[in-house]
């Protein structure tokens, strides 16, 4: 037993030792002299006890010893901190030392600060998007199941027959929920309030892994189509609506077409992909009622069971999915995309983070070849101090731990410097992204813990991977050449300048390629805001309604109503509806049939997108109809079915685009033939880097559907009606709430926020690595012109002009450019493709780019080589020959 005990009792003395020859050096110091003398002191006895006289005593006793210095750091040594001791000497005199040459540490620390900066600045952003974990238990368990066409790469939500399906066969997962959210209408004091509710089966909460805050979540038996109208209130809206209150259980939410009992609230952070609705409801899936189920517009949650993982889910659910497609011509040619949450949710953001990571790597690395090059130069001037250090004994390792050590202060001075401006730059990049970057968590992006970490470990790299190159070559001192006559323009000078010169081309090629990229996505933005949208986005504000779960006849009616109301409202030009907005992604797919085909048959439907819309859209959306006529007041309920298609629909299914006066008729509830009664033009409602596709516009008052957004032009300020359109709804219909009030201009922004975000960062990051390219550039031309100072003067003594000595030094400086410049077009050329996904309107090999980023750098360079090339033309002779 004591024997176990032996060893780290050991280790413990010798910490305390150490620890005590660290915290109090001196007193220790104090004590080893009082002993070395003890000892010193009793051998002088010993030998003058055997008769040495006191002179010959004392010497006896120093040779004994072999010299007190040396005594002295051997017990040093002893004591196992002589490493760091040395560490912190060598620490003191770097900070002396860089105090001494305050230019030399402000560009040094200031090139680090903006390399360190940057980096760890997009890192907060990679942090919070790419690595932070979801707030869920074991959140790697949770996933999400989406339908995925064979013909396609993307996926496609789910149809709630398919969950069923999947939820029965599956044995992979520990429980799996569907999930819709739409809007309802809220009653209260103030009146009608527009909020989310997220209709979903009883293993949500079970598949996020949470348990509500307060109360209860809904069981299985609630969640049937009699089952009572219960919800679990979100935490945010609880805290909004009632103040935190643990007394809203059992409390009723009046809606505009029935009420909801609280049985529950939600625990904080709970999100449905990015967003946190309002309240959470059962969803009622009943199987022997297939019209009133819905379509693919659902999303599915699961979460694994313990021990499987991701790869075997997918392969059952590839097996699950190829049975279905035998069994139900609904899945025939529809697969089954299966992936963890947290990596759906970033799917989007990744490449370009990726990207922007790379980027401000490229600017580091430019940031430490030019603090390579300073501490080179530094180096070199400093030879006669450590050739002066080598004659007193010191080893080449002891000067690289030095040279090593200063350069790690640096490093330090610059990440403490680079994390004040990541600071400053998170903050202000956050509130210029305007939610282009999603977190998939509530948690806000910033510099937390492990961005600290993340500077710590650059600033400790950069400094071991710039600083020991120029150690170990300004370690490499000849003491008797250094300490006697001058060197310059020897051997040494030469494999430094040499050096010099590559770490300079390697700098002015990675600013080209940052310079391509930045071109080539700047000229992505250009062409997605010239791009023609098919509508005219000025004066023009939207807001969503939901006209809830009522007949068809009130639906239309009400919409009627609200149109002819808010129509009347002063300023207002126009005003409609349409189901999804344009610039929104969202859209309603569907089957048709062509007159004279099998209505029905799966084997001749074709497929198109499809708007649902009231009177008035394309005079309200600024959309030109380029043949027949829009839908008017004739076009009514009991009308004769009519259909309105695009350019695109036109040409692909009719020839030459006579679309004009067909019949078609177009899958859905009560679906009936209908004429097409006018041409629209093409509209981006996809998104502004897609085209438009076919599309068949269906009138809401034959087609009435739940969820709407109102469309008004305005005559001028279009937010400054909002109130009034407001009030108009509300003298319509006192339940119906409005949401989501923006014009249409800021939906296009935010169509552009994603690209214009990408091109203003690459293209700052591009304009930094340029100038500290240039300062490259400059620096070596400058330091040349300094070390050449007396050889100038020597030839313009003998008779040299200006000319001569101006043209030596800019050709020098423009081949390092020109070497640099072909480098980084061919790295630029050969990297394309891993930007070619971001583009828009503009090829990753596009010339133009390319000839402009090339002339650019080259135009920076050469003045950048001209400063100090026509500085060494105007030395003084005179003055040239008395340098040294």
């Amino acid at each position: 037993m004591n024997g176990d005990w032996e060893i780290p009792m050991q280790w413990l003395t010798r910490l305390r030792l150490q620890a005590r020859a660290l915290l109090r050096g001196v007193r220790v110091e104090e004590e080893m002299d009082e002993e070395i003398r003890y000892h010193l002191d009793r051998q002088i006895e010993v030998n003058l006890a055997a008769g040495m006289t006191p002179e010959d005593s004392r010497f006896a006793a120093l040779r004994e010893f072999g010299g007190l210095d040396q005594r002295r750091e051997e017990c040093r040594d002893a004591r196992g901190v002589s490493l760091i001791e040395s560490t912190f000497q060598d620490a003191t005199y770097a900070l002396r030392s860089l105090r001494k040459s305050p230019g030399f540490t402000t560009v040094a620390v200031l090139s680090l600060a903006l390399g360190i900066g940057a980096n760890t600045t997009i890192f907060s952003f990679v942090n919070a998007v790419l690595l932070r974990p979801l707030p869920y238990p074991e959140s790697g368990r949770l996933v999400t199941l989406r339908e995925q066409p064979s013909d396609s790469k993307g996926s496609v939500a789910v149809h709630p027959l398919n969950f069923l399906e999947w939820r029965s066969r599956s044995q992979s997962f520990e429980s799996m929920a569907l999930v819709q959210v739409i809007p309802t209408n809220l009653l209260g004091s103030e009146g009608a309030e527009q909020i989310t509710v997220a209709q979903t089966t009883s293993g949500l909460f079970q598949s996020f892994g949470v348990t509500p805050a307060i109360g209860r979540a809904f069981a299985e038996a609630e969640a049937r189509p009699d089952g009572p109208p219960v919800a679990v209130l979100s935490h945010a809206f609880w805290q909004r609506r009632f103040g935190g209150d643990p007394g809203v259980l059992g409390r009723r939410l009046e809606l505009g077409d029935g009420y909801l009992t609280v049985i529950g609230v939600a625990p904080p952070g709970l999100r449905l992909g990015l967003m946190e609705p309002d309240a959470y409801v059962p969803l009622a899936i009943d199987p022997s009622n297939p019209g009133a189920i819905g379509s693919r517009s659902f999303q599915c949650y699961g979460r694994l069971k313990p021990g499987v993982t991701i790869e075997a889910a997918r392969a059952e659910m590839a097996v699950i999915a190829a049975q279905l497609a035998r069994q139900y011509p609904l899945d025939e040619g529809y697969g089954v995309f299966v992936s963890t949450l947290h990596d759906y949710l970033v799917m989007e953001g990744r490449p370009a983070l990726r990207l922007l990571m790379a980027v401000v790597a490229m600017v580091l690395v430019i940031a430490c070849v030019n603090l390579a090059g300073l501490l080179m130069a530094r180096g070199l001037g400093r030879r006669a101090e450590l050739a002066l250090r080598t004659s007193l004994g010191a080893t080449r390792f002891r000067l690289v731990q030095q040279l090593v050590i200063e350069s790690l202060v640096l490093s330090a001075l610059g990440g403490a410097a680079g994390l004040a401006v990541a600071w400053w730059a998170t903050r202000g990049l956050v509130s210029l992204t305007g939610g282009a970057l999603a977190t998939g968590t509530s948690e806000p992006i910033r510099v937390d813990g492990t961005c600290l970490l993340f500077t710590v470990g650059i600033s400790a790299l950069t400094a071991v991977a710039f600083g020991l190159l120029p150690a170990w070559q300004a370690s490499r001192v000849d003491p008797q050449a250094a300490l006697g006559e001058r060197t310059r323009g020897g051997t040494a000078d030469r494999r430094h300048h040499r050096l010099r010169g590559a770490l300079v081309i390697a700098e002015v090629a990675l600013a080209v390629v940052l310079l391509v990229g930045a071109g080539l996505l700047l000229r992505t933005f250009s062409s997605l805001t010239s791009v023609r949208l098919g509508f005219e986005p000025a004066h023009t504000i939207t807001m969503r309604l939901f006209l809830g779960d009522r007949d068809a006849e009130y639906r239309i009616g009400v919409v009627d109503r609200i149109l002819q109301h808010v129509e009347a409202v002063p300023g207002v030009q126009a005003a409609s509806t349409i189901q999804f907005l344009p610039l929104s992604g969202m859209n309603c797919g569907t089957a048709f049939w062509l007159d004279r085909q099998p209505i029905g048959d799966a084997n001749h439907a074709l497929s198109t997108d499809c708007s649902l819309i009231s009177r008035g859209y394309f005079k309200a959306m600024g959309i030109p109809v380029l043949q027949g006529r829009g839908f008017d007041a004739r076009d009514r309920t009991g009308s004769p079915r009519v259909v309105i298609v695009n350019q695109s629909f036109a040409r692909q299914y009719f020839r030459d685009g006579r679309a004009l006066g067909q019949r078609i008729t177009v899958a859905g509830p009560g679906q009936q033939a209908a004429e097409v009664v006018g041409i629209a033009g093409d509209v981006r409602h996809n998104g502004l880097a897609v085209d438009p596709v076919p599309t068949v516009f269906l009138l809401h008052a034959q087609a009435p559907g739940y969820i709407t957004s109102l469309v008004v032009r305005a005559t001028g300020d279009p937010a400054a009606l909002a109130p009034s359109i407001r009030r108009a709804i509300g003298e319509v219909d006192p339940t119906q709430g409005v949401a989501g009030i923006r014009t249409m201009e800021e939906y296009l922004e935010e169509s552009l926020a994603r690209p214009r975000l990408y091109a203003a960062l690459v293209a700052g990051f591009a304009v930094l690595a340029l100038t500290l390219a240039m300062l490259g550039v400059y620096g070596l031309i400058a330091y040349l012109v300094t070390q050449r100072t007396h050889e100038i003067g020597i030839r313009m003594a003998l008779g040299a002009d200006r000319g001569r000595i101006f043209n030596g030094l800019f050709r020098q400086g423009a081949a390092l450019a020109l070497g640099g410049l072909a480098l980084g077009v061919g790295a630029a050329y050969a990297l394309a493709h891993l930007i070619s996904a971001l583009l828009f309107g503009v090829t990753a090999t596009d010339p133009t780019t390319y000839a402009g980023a090339a002339v650019g750098l080259l135009v920076m360079a050469l003045i950048a080589t001209a400063i100090p090339a026509r500085q060494a033309a105007r030395v003084d002779p005179m003055m040239a020959l008395r340098y040294e």
